[in-house]
């Protein structure tokens, strides 16, 4: 099953990323002062790695190793896992929950575009379950109390009682209908 919604539409674009040589400090700083919750590490062009919050508390904070000491290289997590830009949405979820990951870098021509979190996962559910709402609100039977109520493109057409084309039709019980029909009921 597919939502033919593209990853890069949901995608935040440029995700922060730092050469690998970088110090796990100066990356805990950047990670802080922009407000997100994970770096993507590069070796030249090429995303090679990730470091999270989770890494820095399970590799360095919990093992009490020296910020300053380390690399993004010996702490990052590796194989970095990606998707294309035009992969549906559905498959980033799939390999998400599938490889436990909070986030998935987008790739493009094999370049670094996106990141994918769970979290833009969980805002597209919601607007997608609120469009669906709607449509469902939309679809319910109508019910119009007055004549100044019914537009004019459906005060003409096909009586839903004798079947004939009318230029007057009102609704009554629900249905549209001509005057004749109206008056019998």
């Amino acid at each position: 099953m597919e939502t033919g919604l593209p990853v890069k539409e949901i995608m935040t674009h440029d995700p922060i990323a730092v050469n690998i040589n970088t110090k796990i400090s100066e990356a805990a700083r950047t990670m802080a002062e922009l407000d997100v919750g994970s770096i993507i590490v590069m070796e030249g062009n090429n995303p090679v790695g990730i470091l999270t919050e989770h890494d820095m508390v399970k590799k360095i904070i919990s093992m009490n190793k020296v910020p300053d000491s380390l690399t993004l290289k010996s702490v990052m997590t590796t194989p970095l896992i990606t998707i294309d830009a035009d992969e549906d949405v559905l498959r980033a979820k799939d390999l998400m929950l599938k490889l436990h990951i909070r986030r998935i870098p987008i790739v493009k021509d094999k370049k670094l575009v996106g990141l994918v979190t769970d979290t833009d996962l969980v805002s597209v559910s919601i607007e997608m379950g609120n469009i669906l709402s709607e449509l469902i609100s939309m679809h319910r039977e109508r019910t119009i109390g007055n004549d100044s109520e019914i537009p004019e493109m459906i005060s003409r057409g096909v009586c839903e009682s004798c079947g004939r084309y009318y230029d007057n039709l009102d609704y009554l019980n629900g249905s549209l209908m001509c005057e004749s029909c109206r008056e019998t009921e």
